[in-house]
C-alpha cells in the first residue's frame, strides 16, 4: 500500500518533450530555415502548427510518406540525415531527469510515452540516443498506437502495449491535459514541474528515486 492508493504502482511512464528534453524547438527551425530560405515562422505554421503533424502523430503518415510531405511543405527535398539533424537539435536531454530514471528503473518497470510521428520512432536511437538506450522497445510513441495524448484511448493502448494494467501504472507528463486524460484511462498520472517535486510525488507512491550520491558505495 502506499499514500496514493491501494494498488501498487509497478510501471512508471514519463513523458519525453518537457521531461526527459528541455525541447528547442528555435534551434530546429532555425537549421531548417538556413537549409530551405523559408523563415522560421512560415516553417512552423507550414508543418507544426498544421494538421499534418497531428496526423503523423496519429500514424496516418508511414515515414517515408512523412519525410516527403515535410519536404513540400518546407520548400525543400530535406534528406531523411538533415530531418535526423534538425530533429536531434530541439532534443536537448535533461540530464538531471535520466539520471532519475535509470534510478527509478532498478525498482519499477519504465516506459516512456511521447506524442511523435512513426518517423522519429525509426530513428529514435540516432536522434535521442540517451533516452533509446533506457527505455529500448518501451519507448512508445502516439503513432504506434494511432491515437494521441491526451486521448483515453491512446493511454489504453499504452497500456495494453506495456502489458501492465492501468492503476499500476504512474504517468509523468509536463502537460495538464495529458495527465488528466491518462487519469480518465484509470492510470494514476502526475505533472511534472521540477526534479524536486518529482522526488516528492515518486516517494508519495512509494518508488525510490535515490539521488546520485544517496547511492551506496565510496564517498570519500
Amino acid at each position: 500500500m502506499n499514500d496514493r492508493g491501494s494498488t501498487v504502482i509497478d510501471t512508471v511512464v514519463f513523458d519525453m518533450d518537457g521531461v526527459l528534453t528541455r525541447p528547442r524547438r528555435d534551434l530546429r527551425l532555425e537549421l531548417l530555415a538556413a537549409w530551405s530560405g523559408r523563415t522560421p515562422h512560415e516553417i512552423d505554421e507550414a508543418i507544426f502548427r498544421s494538421s499534418f503533424e497531428e496526423e503523423a502523430e496519429c500514424g496516418l503518415w508511414s515515414p517515408a510518406a512523412y519525410l516527403e510531405e515535410f519536404g513540400a511543405r518546407l520548400g525543400y527535398a530535406i534528406t531523411e540525415t538533415e530531418w535526423i539533424l534538425a530533429r536531434r537539435a530541439t532534443t536537448v536531454p535533461n540530464h538531471d531527469v535520466l539520471d532519475l530514471v535509470r534510478a527509478v528503473a532498478t525498482s519499477v518497470r519504465i516506459g516512456m510515452f511521447t506524442n511523435n510521428p512513426s518517423i522519429l520512432g525509426l530513428h529514435f536511437a540516432a536522434v535521442f540516443p540517451e533516452a533509446a538506450a533506457i527505455f529500448g522497445p518501451r519507448a512508445v510513441f502516439s503513432a504506434d498506437v494511432g491515437r494521441r495524448k491526451p486521448d483515453p484511448q491512446a493511454f489504453t493502448a499504452l497500456v495494453q502495449r506495456l502489458d501492465a494494467s492501468p492503476g499500476s501504472v504512474l504517468f509523468v507528463d509536463d502537460d495538464p491535459e495529458y495527465v488528466d486524460g491518462a487519469r480518465r484511462a484509470g492510470l494514476r498520472a502526475e505533472v511534472f514541474t521540477t526534479l524536486d517535486r518529482l522526488r516528492t510525488q515518486l516517494d508519495a507512491y512509494g518508488i525510490s528515486a535515490l539521488r546520485p550520491s544517496d547511492q551506496p558505495g565510496d564517498h570519500g
